[in-house]
């Protein structure tokens, strides 16, 4: 819907002021878009780039959901930035430009009547701070289970479950073990002022997940938040992996007086399946 609504809005202001006999487009089609990481520093490269901010000559287009083709009422050579959009916290109707991937530019041509095809790459802004990354492929999970959690955390290395590197973490409940708490083993150091914060997460579930910030104060006390985001469990045995970027600005940003954080993830089993099975890769926390 959103694709559809956004042609028609574009497609009607390009017409307006041309005349009749002058209204032969050239085409723009955007495929998916790539991520390329440093996969030592930065781990692996996932992505979920929903969405396209397209700019041509400096004059925006329009917000596509990828992938997409857009007429244009224009030929020759053009310089065009393109860049990544994403679904905030998951949302559909929450899309903005992520703002730690870098814009793609492009000088190309366009032809009457022609198509030309765009397959935009994009790189983490060379700012980007990696606070916390767990890509579960080194020896011990950076998370700690809490003390009510009937479970751990561990390690699968099933290649018809893992989709990036060698191994994934997962979360297993069944029978009494019905609760999970676990939280990051490190305490990070995020900044405040409403400087832009996110974690990053692909999951693979048929149990909901949640996920919450924990404010840790100089003199030993904590504030664990209410959940912040839910991933609701998909369908049993249909389950794919999905990625996610949940804005943690605001949740961090309103602990003034937080020296560090840690991130936590809460799960309950669901009884109306006989195993409950969470899958989590490549976990990160990035901020400038």
């Amino acid at each position: 819907m959103i694709k559809n609504l956004l042609f028609i809005s574009i497609f009607s202001g390009l017409l307006i002021g041309c005349k009749q006999d002058d209204i032969t487009p050239s085409w723009l089609a955007i495929e998916e878009f790539t991520l390329t990481s440093n996969e030592a520093t930065q781990g692996a490269n996932s992505q979920g780039i929903s969405d396209a901010w397209i700019f041509m000559d400096g004059t925006a287009l329009g917000v596509f959901e990828l992938p997409c083709k857009l007429p244009v009422l224009d030929e020759g050579t053009h310089n065009f930035i393109i860049f990544p959009g994403i679904k905030n916290n998951g949302i559909s109707s929450t899309r903005i430009r992520y703002p730690f991937y870098n814009s793609y530019q492009v000088e190309a041509s366009l032809a009457l009547n022609d198509t030309l095809h765009l397959s935009p790459n994009t790189t983490y802004k060379s700012e980007t701070i990696f606070a916390f990354n767990e890509a579960f492929e080194e020896p011990g999970i950076g998370f700690i289970k809490g003390p009510t959690s009937d479970t751990d955390m561990v390690f699968v290395d099933d290649p018809a479950i893992v989709e990036y590197g060698d191994e994934c973490g997962a979360i297993f409940l069944a029978g009494t073990d019905s609760l999970y708490t676990g939280s990051t083993t490190s305490f990070m150091l995020l900044p405040k002022g409403g400087a832009d914060v996110y974690m990053e997460l692909d999951y693979r579930n048929n149990n909901s997940l949640a996920m919450g910030v924990i404010a840790r104060f100089a003199d030993g006390s904590v504030d664990e938040h209410t959940p912040y985001i839910i991933m609701n469990a998909q369908p049993d045995g249909q389950e794919i992996w999905k990625k996610i970027y949940i804005d943690l600005t605001e949740d961090v940003s309103t602990e003034i007086a937080a020296v560090s954080y840690e991130i936590f993830f809460l799960a309950v089993r669901d009884g109306e399946i006989d195993e409950s099975r969470i899958y989590i890769d490549n976990v990160r926390v990035v901020h400038f």
